[in-house]
């Protein structure tokens, strides 16, 4: 990871996924944009004053990075660790997009704030449209109020329906090498047998992971998959999440259905979304 962008809106929340990032990468050289975008939508952080509201939120923004970024340094001590802020007026994803692909970023950090179901239907939905919309980069979200942990155990669930190759799992491998991790990799249970299509898929994934401690474990289907993936992150004990973001995927279904709140909104562990490219 050489290049994280860090999302803000000057919360607590937003400035833990921050710390976070850095922990992830303690020892390592790494550029850091730490991104603010405003809109006419953006509350003001202060009462209003004699100037126009669009110049207020612009220096707002401004000053609220400077804040940021002072607090940062003061608590990430690492001597590679470059913090570039960044203030933009427009739309969140979009604004995103546009400097992961100009920056050739390698992981997109942020808060997640929605620890409930009307929680995150409230304050989650950025959270959501970047998850949904930036395809080109991973997004790492971080809930609120969760103290670093190095993510020793890393749960990986999917269904065997892509194929895998060394570009699309790096951000997990990468995670896994970094601290020694166990990787569990989990399949939900729809069907009595894997077909051909997944049974080789499966075995592809088995040669990537030999390098690493894994188990492969067959979950049986609850109620819903949102519930299996709980129980399984609970009993294991899980340090991190994550999984592949690919047209009509189990995380593509979700984003479009509440049931993934109860997924990426209730749980207290990091959540890596890796994007699936063709």
């Amino acid at each position: 990871m050489k290049k994280i962008i860090a999302l803000t809106d000057f919360s607590n929340n937003a400035y833990n996924a921050l710390y976070q990032a850095t922990r992830l990468v303690t020892g390592e050289a790494c550029t850091f944009y730490i991104l603010n975008v405003f809109n006419s939508f953006t509350p003001l952080r202060s009462q209003p004053v004699k100037k126009e509201p669009s110049q207020q939120l612009e220096d707002e923004s401004s000053e609220g990075l400077e804040e940021v970024l002072h607090r940062i340094k003061r608590d990430d001590d690492e001597a590679d660790h470059l913090f570039i802020t960044l203030s933009k007026r427009g739309n969140l994803v979009d604004i995103t997009a546009k400097v992961v692909a100009s920056e050739s970023i390698d992981l997109v950090v942020m808060g997640n704030s929605g620890r409930s179901e009307i929680e995150a239907i409230l304050m989650g939905s950025n959270a959501l449209d970047i998850i949904s919309n930036v395809k080109k980069c991973p997004v790492l979200t971080v809930p609120k109020e969760v103290d670093f942990i190095p993510p020793k155990e890393i749960a990986f669930v999917t269904d065997f329906r892509h194929a895998y190759d060394a570009g699309l799992l790096q951000p997990l491998l990468y995670m896994a090498r970094r601290f020694n991790s166990k990787i569990y990799v989990m399949h939900i249970n729809e069907e009595e047998v894997l077909d051909k299509y997944q049974t080789m898929n499966r075995s592809v994934l088995m040669e990537y992971l030999l390098p690493f401690d894994h188990t492969f474990t067959w979950m049986p289907r609850f109620k819903n998959k949102a519930n299996s993936i709980n129980v399984f992150l609970e009993e294991l004990q899980i340090d991190m999440l994550s999984m592949l973001n690919y047209e009509h995927s189990f995380l593509e279904r979700m984003t479009r259905e509440p049931v993934l709140k109860r997924v990426a909104f209730d749980i207290n562990i990091p959540f890596l979304v890796i994007p699936y490219t063709d």
